[in-house]
């Protein structure tokens, strides 16, 4: 039975039906469906092309493996009932599909193959099949000028989706061959156009590859923004694989690399899901295998692509694959003269057919190789070749310019050449980390340069310069927590998030206490946490990098006084210590470090035990006697070395690594005396020169603390002008307030160190938990804040030296002095060191003296007491 008068035109519901895939491919298939099958009701063969067409189209942004027969029976149909145009119609989304499949060639054929019998117009069509089947297999695409003519025919002939077409496959183009100019005013018209035409598929495809840009410019603030700012819901299999794909090579490129492969492995899923076999996805695992540091993985995994893609014919693909197993080989220190050679013809590959920044990667890699081998004047040539990674390109390929640029110049003998390499690549990353303003990508940026700075220190160690050796070791340590802060986004929208989130922890924090956690309020919290913690990324630095170098000998030596300054380095599994000491510097070899970081592991486990452990535990003591051996143990390896420097002098330390997180004060050389710790001897100099304010004094206590509104009332009686909120009015809002701008603020609250996300580590205040985020909000940080209770001492630690937390953060906003502690701390022992703390603080003592006083008087027998530190200034 035939069509009735009541139903469309089946070739006008298929040609819809196709204009519809890119805005929503389910209906579009659905369409196409109900047009093929009225064509073959009523024998329509063009129509039938037509729709099977445009259902071909659908099934392929919908991930359907019945895409490719499908579009071989319009070809068929057209071929038998002489539809020339509908046939090489058909055989351009038949080159697209077997594009995607690796089959370069024969796509190009079936190409030329529906060119032979297309008009003008349809021939500019064609040319957004071209240029994505050469973009798709890697290969060099048609010249600009040609595009520039098909574009100029579709635009004469009044076709915007055409025309945004071609500049989305020519703009991506550009965007891989390092134009990024051209890319994005290419993909920003396209996206005009397709939003326009109301096509969303498109457009979303579109702005990722903007995000691309974005990321080869390194403006890796606007590239977040763009990327969470694309709407992913109802996109298509494809797209979505897409986007994690995009999002795995941005958050690697920030180094955050736990991220990065949890959204590779997304894309990994939906590619199998949907039987998709993506070039782009094959490199982007090995470049991350390499990047999270399993450089035999990663040339595995390259050597097997290597050998599919040159299979397939995928010429630049391949290339980059050889490029990438290289880099594998010499962080393997496996390089061999035929890996040189093969990256030497793959990175010509890549350059004579446009790809640029991949052709300068390449060499840069080939260089570095070359050194392994000692061809040094193969490295020499390559490094000439590529000096345009100087002045521009991602900051991680110009940093690893100057570091292979250091190591040749070290190979040759040439020492200060080296030095001045190691500090030019370095200052690229401090302008890089300057454009950041999340706290948490500042921190990260540093495993960019961790190679050479290392590198720097390495050559200063080897010569007797201890000057040299301090200011080496500054460069490499704690470079983040220099900059000043930037105040997170906020908005109403925002800060109803935050309040949500404040009461949805505090109630799993009430489940958890009863042992009945809730699953779904636990997926909504970390919802919750991941839109703020994404929208703070979006943050952009002024771009103002600390002068590099900076530390001033002179003027630490005078703010130091009588006090001496300790600075722990660890190089190579060595641990060092630089002793700054009546103006005098001397360098100090410590020995292994593994030793000390298994005693300092088993000592905060002994302390973590006791601190949980019921009063008159029969294990108590066994566990104490075991924290004071190890404590003994860490004293004999750190400080013994160093007893004649140090004298009974009042001390500054910069720790190293976890080192940071020991309880120093258990140390018996270190029991009683006055010690400040900090992140590095920049950031104490600083803090010196930083007048000390007079102002109110804030004391707050938190929920669940048994002794909290005693150690208030003890406090209060020395502090009696001071604002004390306790009970139910310490709430989040009204304790911020209270402590922005304060001379002192103590804080008896619960808290909790978030190894996972150390920026929501937070104190339990009455209505929730203030988290790092929420007090990033402070106008001006408190001049000295105490944490009388939990850990809160306790930071991540990044490579490099660099800090997250609580206590890390407050340091970062200004406040010159944080007196929190490093291991659990019992309620009734903490009240009477804060006592003893906060007497001698308004009898005018300093933070580390008072401190230090109190422990004296306070914490014999009490090992948890001891953990207590002064940090920052003190």
């Amino acid at each position: 039975m035939g069509a009735t008068t009541t139903d469309p035109d089946p070739l006008v519901l298929a040609e819809s039906a196709f204009d519809r895939v890119e805005a929503d491919a389910t209906e579009a298939a659905r369409m196409a469906e109900r047009a093929l099958a009225l064509a073959r009701a009523d024998g329509l063969r063009e129509a039938e092309v037509a729709a099977l067409h445009a259902l071909s189209f659908a099934l392929s942004e919908l991930g359907d493996r019945r895409a490719k027969p499908t579009i071989r029976s319009a070809i068929r149909i057209a071929d038998r009932n002489g539809l020339a145009r509908r046939a090489g119609m058909a055989r351009r989304r038949l080159a697209h599909l077997l594009a995607g499949e690796g089959a370069i060639t024969q796509a190009l054929r079936e190409l030329d193959a529906a060119s032979a019998g297309f008009d003008e117009h349809e021939l500019a069509r064609t040319y957004v099949f071209r240029v994505a089947v050469t973009m798709i297999g890697g290969r060099a695409p048609p010249p600009r000028a040609e595009t520039d003519r098909a574009l100029a025919t579709l635009r004469a002939a009044d076709d915007p989706l055409w025309e945004a077409r071609l500049l989305r496959n020519r703009g991506t183009i550009s965007a891989v061959h390092g134009d990024a100019l051209a890319a994005e005013a290419d993909l920003a018209r396209a996206c005009e156009l397709f939003a326009s035409l109301g096509v969303r598929e498109a457009a979303f495809a579109t702005e990722l590859e903007l995000v691309r840009v974005d990321l080869d410019r390194g403006d890796l603030p606007a590239c977040l923004a763009r990327l969470d700012a694309i709407a992913t819901t109802d996109v298509s299999p494809a797209n979505a694989a897409e986007i994690e794909l995009v999002r795995a090579l941005v958050l690697a490129s920030a180094r955050l690399m736990d991220e990065a492969l949890e959204s590779l492995r997304r894309a990994q899923d939906t590619w199998r899901r949907v039987g998709f076999d993506d070039f782009e996805e094959q490199l982007t695992i090995v470049r991350l295998t390499l990047l999270a540091g399993d450089a035999a993985l990663a040339r595995r995994l390259a050597s097997g692509a290597r050998a599919r893609l040159a299979r397939r014919g995928a010429e630049i693909a391949h290339a980059r694959a050889v490029a990438l197993s290289l880099a594998a080989a010499v962080s393997l220190e496996t390089v061999r003269a035929s890996d040189i050679e093969d990256a030497r013809r793959a990175a010509a590959t890549l350059q004579d057919n446009g790809w640029d920044q991949e052709a300068l990667r390449a060499r840069v890699t080939v260089a570095r190789a070359a050194l392994a081998r000692h061809w040094y004047g193969q490295a020499d040539a390559e490094l000439d070749a590529t000096r345009v990674l100087r002045r521009r390109g991602a900051t991680a390929d110009r940093v690893e310019w100057w570091h292979v640029t250091a190591l040749a110049r070290m190979e040759r003998g040439d020492r200060p050449g080296a030095l001045r390499a190691a500090r030019a690549g370095l200052g690229v990353l401090d302008r890089h980390r300057a454009s950041l303003g999340a706290s948490e990508l500042r921190v990260t940026a540093s495993a960019i340069g961790i190679e050479l700075a290392r590198l720097g220190l390495r050559m200063e160690l080897a010569t007797g310069d201890a000057d040299a050796v301090l200011r080496w070791s500054e460069r490499l340590r704690a470079n983040a927590l220099r900059l000043d802060p930037v105040t997170p986004p906020d908005s109403p929208a925002l800060r109803d998030g935050r309040r949500e989130l404040r009461a949805v922890t505090a109630a799993l924090q009430r489940a958890e206490r009863d042992g009945d956690l809730d699953p779904a309020l636990l997926a909504r919290q970390r919802r919750l946490e991941s839109t703020i913690r994404r929208r703070s990324r979006h943050l952009a630095g002024d771009g103002t990098a600390p002068v590099a170098d900076g530390l001033d000998r002179q003027a630490l030596v005078r703010a130091l006084g009588g006090r001496a300054l300790v600075e722990l380095i660890e190089l190579d599994g060595e641990l060092t210590a630089l002793v700054l000491a009546h103006g005098r510097l001397t360098r100090h070899r410590l020995g292994l470090a593994e030793p000390v970081h298994g005693e300092h592991e088993w000592l905060r486990f002994a302390l973590a035990r006791l601190g949980r452990l019921p009063r008159g535990a029969p294990q108590a003591s066994t566990l104490r006697d075991g924290a004071h051996g190890s404590a003994r143990v860490l004293d004999e390896r750190l400080l013994a070395p160093l007893a004649d420097r140090l004298g009974d002098r009042e001390l500054v330390l910069a720790p190293t690594g976890s080192l940071h997180a020991l309880p120093w004060a258990l140390l018996p050389s270190l029991r009683g005396r006055a010690l400040t710790v900090t992140p590095s001897a920049t950031i104490w100099l600083a803090r010196q020169t930083s007048r000390g304010r007079r102002g109110r004094v804030v004391l707050a206590a938190g929920p669940n603390l048994r002794h909290a509104r005693a150690e208030l009332n003890a406090l209060a009686e020395l502090y009696p002008h001071a604002v004390t909120l306790g009970g139910p009015a310490a709430r989040v809002d009204a304790v911020l307030s209270a402590v922005d701008g304060a001379s002192v603020a103590h804080l008896a609250c619960h808290g909790r160190m978030r190894s996972d996300s150390p920026l929501f580590s937070s104190l339990e205040l009455a209505d929730g938990p203030l988290n790092v985020y929420e007090l990033q909000h402070l106008r001006r940080a408190p001049e000295l804040v105490v944490l009388s209770s939990c850990h809160m001492a306790m930071s991540e630690t990044h490579p490099g030296d660099e800090l997250l937390g609580f206590a890390a953060a407050l340091l970062n906003m200004g406040t010159r002095t944080v007196i929190a502690s490093t291991v659990p701390v019992p309620d009734a022992a903490a009240k009477r060191l804060m006592r003893a703390l906060h007497e001698r603080l308004v009898a005018g003592e300093t933070p580390a003296r008072a401190l230090a006083g109190a422990q004296r008087l306070v914490a014999r027998g009490a090992s948890a007491l001891t953990g207590f530190v002064c940090l920052g200034s003190g």
